[in-house]
């Protein structure tokens, strides 16, 4: 089945193609462009909420740290809302497969709480794809321990597309409704489980050069030191993808798009919307054609900002939000941070959420949004 989670790779590979007190697990991230640091543990506003220090990619990867299996195995996962399985790359993948050989795999004989379950999977994404087998094993993600995560062992990936990440593999944070045949995808099963008291997560993410503190995410809670004004809800249109209507998006006084569907989706680094308006868009911010590829200024006074109207709200991105610099030997080029995709709806990735700091309650079936507190450098 065809996952709606379209995962943004590195540079011209990628560009080319407030409940404080209840029981929160809270994931931080870190932009990290240097060699992968260790782990840091550190509690957060009350002693039930656990920061795990995880890091981010050029802004194109925000990713963590789990482990799987017992004794646990380490590995770096993006925590993706545009789907609901989970997957680590396996131990048993052949030598050919250099994409599996290049990150940490996981080994079901050294682990004491394996299950096998061996029905076969094969999942497609925007940049590529991956198949194997399902098992199922303990997750522990910082001191929190979920038993039962069923996820798949990749035999096989996209080449291309899984050589260059960071990243080892996904846990998804979708529901169940997109996720495989007969299994409980993690969120699910955290919930089930009680271990979060409330069955909702909050984004935030930062946009940052550099080797620095990139955001969080929080499990169970909300924080509200990390977002002005009042959070504004909007109900699921869909339960499966975190998908919702969108009342507008305007370009200056140009309006592009109106009643539109929107999937929110922490594992797509870009914006993602339909080909027949990408075009109009591209021209409304100022975006100017070369050799094939939509160009923009690197100087952002000569572009236009982008309103994005959720409900009565409205949330701004301005070409120092949307604008990524591609560094060449010989020059720098600028691109928007927007791609057109052969599909009815837009896709609201890492470039959105690092201006709005976003819930995803699960229980009620809502999104919350409200504009992210920015930090200096």
């Amino acid at each position: 089945m065809l996952q709606m989670c379209i995962i943004v790779f590195y540079l011209l590979q990628v560009y080319v193609s407030p409940l404080a007190k209840s029981l929160m697990l809270r994931v931080s991230l870190e932009v990290k462009a240097k060699p992968l640091a260790s782990p840091q543990l550190h509690s957060f506003l009350a002693t039930e909420t656990l920061k795990l220090t995880l890091e981010n990619r050029d802004n194109m990867e925000y990713y963590g740290r789990i482990s799987m299996g017992t004794p646990p195995q380490l590995f770096r996962v993006i925590f993706d809302t545009g789907s609901a399985n989970t997957w680590l790359p396996s131990s048993n993948c052949p030598e050919s497969n250099i994409a599996c050989q290049l990150h940490s795999r996981y080994k079901a004989r050294k682990s004491k709480s394996h299950v096998p379950i061996g029905r076969n999977y094969s999942m497609a994404y925007g940049s590529g794809y991956v198949s194997g087998y399902l098992s199922q094993d303990t997750l522990r993600l910082a001191d929190v321990v979920v038993p039962g995560v069923t996820f798949g062992e990749t035999l096989t990936h996209y080449q291309p597309a899984f050589i260059p990440t960071t990243f080892d593999g996904i846990v998804g944070l979708g529901f169940g409704e997109i996720g495989w045949r007969n299994t409980t995808p993690f969120l699910e099963l955290l919930c089930q489980q009680h271990l979060v008291e409330h069955c909702l997560f909050s984004v935030y993410l930062r946009r940052m050069p550099g080797e620095l503190y990139g955001g969080e995410i929080t499990f169970g809670g909300i924080d509200e030191s990390r977002y002005l004004g009042d959070l504004h809800y909007v109900p699921l249109s869909r339960v499966g993808y975190w998908q919702f209507e969108m009342s507008s998006v305007a370009v200056g006084n140009r309006q592009v798009a109106e009643k539109i569907e929107v999937i929110l989706d922490t594992g797509t680094s870009f914006i993602l919307l339909p080909i027949d308006l990408f075009e109009e868009l591209q021209r409304a911010i100022g975006a100017i054609i070369v050799n094939g590829s939509n160009v923009v200024s690197c100087q952002a006074e000569n572009l236009q900002d982008v309103y994005f109207h959720v409900g009565e709200k409205k949330f701004t991105l301005s070409p120092a939000d949307y604008v990524v610099k591609l560094e060449t030997p010989s020059k720098t080029i600028c691109i928007a941070g927007f791609m057109p995709i052969d599909e009815s709806f837009w896709v609201l990735g890492d470039i959105f959420l690092t201006r709005v700091y976003s819930v995803f309650d699960a229980d009620a079936k809502r999104v919350g949004f409200a504009e992210a507190v920015l930090e200096e450098n």
